[in-house]
């Protein structure tokens, strides 16, 4: 059962330094719902995030716009989550969860014997595909980089990129008796996940072809170390 709580005064998009620091301590919490109906009013507010960012961007949600957009009242919103952040956030790691979920499924559909190099290309076109799929996706990183510390959002809990991806990879593609250490895979999460997260955000053609080569190049040197 989700806790009603008092909304708080809607405030304007803020980032940068301020907004930083406010949330490296901790992030706005609510407990995730577990009944159906509530699962499904949870699902149609980030739902009703994901339109507006991918229609008019992030600075066009507001929680009454997503209310509205969600059929839900404000007061019903804020049993959900605290604040626009926390309404941006959350819809980024849902966009996330489903590309690592197109992730997971390619690592698991790479045949036997494949090269190690021929597996990091196959499993970095699924996660940049995946990514454009989503239309929201650019808009809501953008969103998520000015409210989220960079340390924060590299933390395996909410991405479950290490988990879903870079242990199962390394396990699989790591020579014989390497062991998955911790540092290394948090060191690869972060390397990898900065370097797409510009390409994403990224609109010029000429320059997204530079910065995919170059992305390439460096996760097949990290390849390489395993």
């Amino acid at each position: 059962m989700t806790k009603l709580i008092q909304a708080p005064v809607e405030k304007p998009f803020r980032g940068g330094a301020d907004a930083a620091a406010g949330l490296a301590e901790s992030e706005p919490a609510r407990p995730l719902p577990v009944q159906d109906r509530a699962l499904r009013t949870r699902a149609a507010l980030l739902a009703a995030v994901e339109m507006l960012v991918a229609g008019e961007g992030a600075a066009a949600v507001t929680t009454t716009r997503v209310a509205d957009a969600a059929g839900v009242s404000v007061g019903t919103l804020y049993r959900y989550f605290a604040d626009r952040d926390d309404l941006l956030l959350a819809a980024y790691d849902a966009t996330v969860e489903r590309i690592v979920a197109v992730c997971a499924k390619e690592l698991e559909a790479l045949p036997g014997g494949i090269a190690v190099d021929d597996a990091a290309r196959r499993l970095l076109a699924a996660y940049l595909e995946a990514a454009e799929a989503i239309p929201s996706h650019a808009g809501l990183l953008k969103a998520m980089r000015a409210i989220r510390p960079v340390e924060a959002d590299h933390s395996d809990e909410r991405s479950g990129v290490i988990g879903e991806i870079l242990a199962p990879f390394l396990a699989r593609f790591a020579a014989s008796g390497t062991a998955a250490d911790p540092l290394r895979l948090n060191l690869l999460n972060v390397l990898m996940g900065t370097l797409v997260d510009l390409y994403l955000v990224t609109r010029n053609p000429e320059d997204r072809a530079a910065l995919r080569e170059e992305i390439e190049a460096h996760m097949l040197l990290a390849v390489a170390r395993l």
